[in-house]
């Protein structure tokens, strides 16, 4: 067997612009201090490429595919080995000179858990691309038809602006009030891939709506103060509310709460970004009395760059 490799990549959340990214708004979006690693090891006796996907220390995912057409042997998820394959006959599209050897073990290893949102299919994208030297941005193009905010923040070092089909942009996030900031998993998943096609055929953005959802991303990054922070996510909760026939989180579910409540991602799903003057105590008291009991200060999840 030969000395492992191994490659790494961040997790993900987004600020701003939610929907309307994929139509070429600027968005902040914001690595995390949590990511996935991937660890290739060459030269066992076996005549397939075996992947084992762990969190926590067990096998989530496991699969088992053919080294020359990356057809499906056997694996313990049909639905995510059927994404795999696709995964690698793309990059074989994309890097013909790509021919792995049968008897390597491919083994990823995530921080977090993989129904969070932190981006398992990004990560894994820039991974393997990392790997095989296939361009990262149009292999999620391919296979999942995203906005790429997510495959920019896995190799970021810090908040960025993002614009699709552009170079990202790197920000310092410098809030005053970031102890007041938290980050609350709203139990659910939100299958993005499925999110992305059924917004990109059933809705049509203005130019004027792109713009106004920009000018706010650039107000996020320049907001000193935390009463004109939360007056911000309500302005930008009404606007994507509108966008998309939906009741901002907020009104719908937390009408009581003192503070602003934001979705981070596709509505319905993944973490809400939480502004308040609460201590933490009270935060996590308010939602784990409503059964949200995984909740982050922004500080320990959030991606700072060193010299901030």
């Amino acid at each position: 067997m030969t000395n492992p490799s191994s490659y790494y990549a961040n997790g993900k959340l987004l600020l701003t612009s939610e929907y309307f990214v994929l139509h070429g708004a600027k968005a902040i979006a914001l690595p995390l201090k949590v990511g996935q690693k991937l660890t290739i090891s060459e030269g066992f006796s076996f005549d397939s490429l075996t992947w084992q996907a762990l969190y926590d220390g067990k096998i989530w995912f496991s699969c088992e595919v053919n080294p020359s057409d990356f057809s499906v042997i056997d694996t313990n998820d049909p639905e995510k080995a059927g994404t795999l394959s696709k995964i690698f006959q793309t990059i074989k599209t994309l890097n013909p000179t790509f021919h792995p050897k049968a008897g390597t073990k491919l083994e990823t290893s995530m921080d977090a858990n993989p129904e969070w949102g932190f981006g398992s299919s990004s990560t894994l994208i820039s991974l393997l691309s990392q790997w095989t030297g296939a361009d990262s941005f149009i292999l999620n193009e391919l296979v999942f038809k995203g906005s790429g905010f997510d495959i920019a923040c896995a190799n970021a070092d810090g908040p960025i602006f993002y614009v699709r089909n552009k170079p990202a942009q790197p920000i310092v996030l410098d809030y005053p009030f970031s102890d007041q900031l938290f980050l609350v998993y709203s139990g659910k998943k939100k299958k993005t891939s499925s999110e992305v096609s059924t917004f990109l055929k059933e809705k049509k953005v203005s130019d004027n709506l792109i713009q106004e959802i920009s000018t706010l991303s650039d107000e996020f990054a320049n907001c000193p103060d935390q009463n004109k922070f939360n007056k911000l996510i309500r302005q930008h909760e009404k606007i994507v509310g509108a966008l998309i026939g939906q009741t901002p989180v907020k009104e719908q579910f937390f009408n009581n709460f003192d503070g602003a409540i934001k979705s981070l991602g596709a509505w319905g799903g993944d973490f809400y970004l939480i502004s308040t003057a609460q201590p933490f105590s009270g935060v996590k008291k308010y939602f784990d009395n409503r059964g949200l009991t995984t909740i982050f200060r922004w500080n320990e999840l959030i991606l700072k760059r060193e010299n901030q």
